[in-house]
This record gives structure tokens, C-alpha cells and sequence, in this order.
């Protein structure tokens, strides 16, 4: 396992960074309460739809749901506003008949729905919250929360592209907001499924802590449902209950398959201990995602843990908010989730600094692979502006060209601001595509050379950055042009891992060719020979 976080080298100064390219900021880091759902909309052509809630820093004044679009070349359109103004929690899908024209859902005075480039559709001036998924023939489903009425979710459904919606169904949910609405991108399905967490002891405190996981499948694209189903049916004796944030997404073989965070039922504080769970509906079991945390003794029975004086932050476990990404070709499945496997691993107010971690499955959920630290950014004890937090990730539900897209904000003081917790900062927004192997292998296969030398060097070629990881004993990196030039001089650094975007020593992008890395040792020098792309 390795790290992505350095950034670059000034002087002996090392300047860390998330992975992924930043395509905006915000100072509304909060993007969604219970469930994160999906902020990111992709076509078969590598087209991508990016959504965030963005906030003006430091003035708070201006807020709307801003936009950028990745184009099938890697580069960016750039932030663009694409609400009114005072609009926040966004949720996005892509309808069917056109994939590069996204449905999006928010908050504007209840909750509205709108496509791209053009005026938003009032859905209800009474609900908020609101997640959505387009089926087959763009018919389209609705689920948010009720605004004087917070213990119900409900769900709506749109034959016209969102000009005119018809109540379906309401449920119970004790002011939880863990619902989740999805549909099949498999061809000619209208299977579409909707899920939530329901509470099994109706107070408002034990309603939101203890859940069972529940859900409905339409097979007509929601013109129709079948039962209502309890999964989970955890028993008083039980000491797992399910939490707030679910998941779920149709295989290869459009089979449902659900994840969600359990927390364990003890007598100390809600957020003590939590895994990942994932069922689907061709085995019907309950299997555990998320392997034992490095940093957790055995004593503690795999689970994620936190303790007093460290804090996930308000609605939030050690280990949460699983989102599913299936691999249409293999059948292979891939479950990443928000989490703290080094609970120290705090900001200086004392909030978890999350990273993004990843599992897979090859036959079909029942067993699990041991997690993957994907991002690895660890910033024990750092102030406003120094943390690292990757947060509210929310992922393409398919695999595309052998990788995974993601979309997260990366907090740059941990904890959710508008619930008290942190500062107020400029956090980036990003947009990472990473290979399937990260998760697979721990290394990315965009042309690694894996050798017994323990350089690492990738993607090959590569457009904008390239990611390079050290063996032990390095004494010096230097990157040097096809006619043996020096372009860039790394000094000495006792990280592991760094991250090179193509730049000379005085910061100036260079010119697409043949560059060659050589890396100096303890015991002799190592290169490697790169492709910059155009």
C-alpha cells in the first residue's frame, strides 16, 4: 500500500494534495445529510457531469449548484453555475435516451428538478433532499423528505421528463435522511429500487440510531411496486443496527445488490464502532465489506472504531456512506466507503480526517477482498486549511474504460462547518478516475512497471500528472527531456510517494515528448521512460 499525498517539492518544503484533478471549490463542505447518493453523471464516451453545492469564501452570500464537465480528453469546461441562486443538496442521473443530458434534483424552495440547460421544475414546495434515478425509457423517480414532516420519506414519479410527478408512496424513516433511489442501466431492464432505513424503536433518538434496512423494487420503471421488505430484521438482542446511509445498484445480471453502514449497539456513544454490510438478492445473505482496520486491535472484533475526544462528526461513523460500482464486463464488484482506520487521525478541533477506501468481490458479494487505503492522506493534528479530509464521495454506479469516477470534496478542515464542527474553509472539489486494479492490486496497471527495483511510475502515458512511487534509499529524482536536458530537480525527501504534473523547475508546463525519470539510491540509479500527452 502507498501514498498519493505529495504534491510537489519547493526548496525541503513538501506540499501535500488528494488525488484526482480539482474542477472547483467550496466552502459549503456539507454536500448531503445521510445518504451521499450520486453527484456525478457518465456516458459510455467518457463524458462527465460533476455537481457540487458551492459556497463563496469567506463571504458566505452567494450559494447554487455549481457544475464542471470532464470531456472525454481529460481536460475540464470549468465551474459554471447551473441553479438559481440559494439552492443546495444536489442529486444527479443521466436520462437513457440522451446519457450527456443529466436529470438534477435539489433544494430551491422544496425541492426541484431540472435538465441541463434549461429552467427548473418545482416538484413540491413541501419536501427536501430529494434523490432521483432516470430508467429505461426516461421515466423518473423522486424520494426526499418531508419538510414540516421529517419522520417520512416519499416518492415520486415522472413519465415526462419531470414537467408533471405523481405520489407514489410514503414511509415511515424518524427524521433520518438515509433515502435512495436507483435504476437499472442494464439494456431493456425497468427495474428500478428504492431503499431506506426504517427505525425499529420510535423515539427520535433511538429512530435515528437504530434502523432496519428496507426497500421495494419496481419492474415496469415505477409504474408499479412490489412488497415492501424488511432485510435486515435485527432482533432486540441483536448488537448491530443499521445507521443512515444506504446504497444499492443492479449487476451485470441485474440483480440488486444493497450496502450500508451498521453500527454497533453499545453502551457508550452512537458512533463507537461501525462496518460496512452488503446482501443481494441472489444469495439473500448479509456479508461484511469492510476487513479489520489496520490500527484497531484484534480484541475489537474488525471493527471500525473511534473513541472519546475523536469524532466521526454529526451523522457520521468510523466507517460509512459505501457507495457500489459494477464492472459490466467481469461482473466484478467494487464497494468504496468514507472511513478512519487510524482514528488519531484527527484534525487539531478533534474530526476525523477521512479517507476513501475500496474492497471488491468476484462472485457476487459474498466474499470480500481486504480494503484498500485509496487515498491515503493522513494529517494527524493539522489546523484550518492543512487537513486532508476526502468527503462525500459519491461514485458512477458502472465501471468505464477499466476505471472508477468519482467525484469528493476535500475538506480542508475536517467536520461538517454547518453543523459547528471545524472552520470555514476553501475546500477543493475533485474529480478522480482511477484504475480498477488500485482496488484490485493496490497499484494502478496504466502501464506500471512493477519491478523488483520497487519504482512505480503511473499512468503511461500520461496527461497531466503522473504518479510516482519510491523505492527505499532514495538519495534524488530527476527528470530529464529526450535530448538528456534537465528539467526538474527533486531535492531529497523521505517520502515515499510524489506526484509530478509535467512542470520544469520554474513551474512552466512542458512541451508533450519523451522524458525520462531517473531515480538515485542508496545502491545505484533506476529510470524510467514516460509519455507527456497533449
Amino acid at each position: 500500500m502507498y501514498r498519493y499525498y505529495v504534491m510537489m517539492l519547493t526548496g525541503l518544503s513538501m506540499i501535500f494534495a488528494s488525488p484526482g484533478d480539482i474542477i472547483g471549490t467550496t466552502c459549503h463542505d456539507l454536500q448531503s445529510f445521510g445518504s451521499f447518493g450520486q453527484r456525478i453523471s457518465l456516458d459510455s464516451d467518457s463524458l462527465a457531469y460533476l455537481f457540487w453545492t458551492y459556497e463563496d469564501y469567506p463571504g458566505q452570500v452567494v450559494k447554487y449548484i455549481a457544475a464542471n464537465i470532464r470531456l472525454p480528453d481529460g481536460t475540464y469546461y470549468g465551474q459554471i453555475q447551473v441553479s438559481p441562486d440559494y439552492c443546495s443538496s444536489v442529486q444527479v442521473d443521466g436520462l437513457r435516451s440522451s446519457p450527456t443530458e443529466p436529470a438534477i434534483t435539489y433544494n430551491l424552495n422544496g425541492i426541484s428538478v431540472q435538465m441541463w440547460n434549461q429552467s427548473p421544475v418545482l416538484i413540491s414546495d413541501s419536501l427536501y433532499w430529494p434523490y432521483i434515478a432516470v430508467t429505461y425509457k426516461d421515466s423518473m423517480m423522486v424520494v426526499a423528505a418531508g419538510e414540516t414532516d421529517l419522520n417520512k420519506h416519499h416518492l415520486l414519479y415522472s413519465t415526462d421528463q419531470g414537467n408533471n410527478w405523481v405520489y407514489v408512496q410514503s414511509f415511515d424513516s424518524c427524521a433520518t435522511l438515509s433515502q435512495f433511489v436507483r435504476a437499472s442501466r442494464n439494456p431493456g431492464s425497468q427495474r428500478v429500487v428504492f431503499v431506506h432505513t426504517q427505525y425499529i424503536t420510535d423515539t427520535i433518538a433511538g429512530g435515528q440510531l437504530d434502523n432496519d434496512i428496507w426497500y421495494m423494487v419496481s419492474e415496469d420503471g415505477g409504474a408499479t411496486w412490489g412488497p415492501y421488505i424488511n432485510l435486515t430484521s435485527y432482533q432486540p438482542s441483536d448488537t448491530i443496527r443499521a445507521y443512515c446511509n444506504v446504497n444499492a445498484v443492479f449487476d451485470h445480471n441485474d440483480k440488486l445488490h444493497i450496502v450500508w453502514s451498521g453500527r454497533l449497539v453499545t453502551d457508550e456513544y452512537y458512533y463507537n464502532a461501525s462496518k460496512i454490510f452488503h446482501w443481494d438478492e441472489v444469495h439473500d445473505t448479509i456479508t461484511v465489506v469492510s476487513s479489520p482496520p489496520n490500527f484497531s486491535p484484534p480484541a475489537q472484533g474488525g471493527w471500525w472504531i473511534a473513541v472519546q475526544g475523536y469524532y466521526p462528526g454529526a451523522w457520521r461513523l468510523p466507517a460509512d456512506q459505501p457507495q457500489l460500482v459494477v464492472d459490466t464486463t467481469d461482473g466484478y464488484l467494487y464497494c468504496l466507503w468514507h472511513g478512519n482506520d487510524e482514528y488519531v487521525d484527527c484534525s487539531a478541533q478533534g474530526f476525523f480526517n477521512g479517507e476513501i477506501f475500496g474492497s471488491y468481490s468476484t462472485d457476487g458479494g459474498l466474499t470480500w477482498s481486504d480494503y484498500v487505503n485509496l487515498t491515503n492522506t493522513r494529517s494527524p493534528g493539522a489546523g484550518p486549511g492543512e487537513c486532508y479530509d476526502e468527503d462525500y464521495a459519491t461514485a458512477a454506479p458502472y465501471v468505464i474504460d477499466d476505471s472508477i469516477w468519482i467525484t469528493y470534496v476535500e475538506d480542508k478542515d475536517a467536520g461538517a462547518y454547518v453543523m459547528g464542527e471545524g472552520s470555514l474553509t476553501e475546500n477543493p472539489v475533485r474529480c478522480w478516475v482511477f484504475s480498477t486494479s488500485l482496488i484490485r492490486t493496490g497499484v494502478e496497471e496504466y502501464g506500471v512497471k512493477d519491478a523488483e527495483d520497487g519504482l512505480r511510475i503511473f499512468p503511461v502515458p500520461f496527461f497531466r500528472m503522473l504518479n510516482i512511487y519510491l523505492p527505499q534509499g532514495v538519495t534524488h529524482i530527476r527528470i530529464y527531456d529526450a535530448a538528456g536536458r534537465l528539467k526538474k530537480d527533486f531535492p531529497r525527501c523521505s517520502s515515499r510517494s510524489l506526484i509530478w504534473y509535467g512542470d520544469d523547475d520554474s513551474g512552466r508546463a512542458l512541451a508533450p515528448g519523451v522524458y525520462f525519470i531517473r531515480v538515485s539510491t542508496d545502491t545505484g540509479e533506476i529510470s524510467r521512460k514516460v509519455v507527456k500527452l497533449r
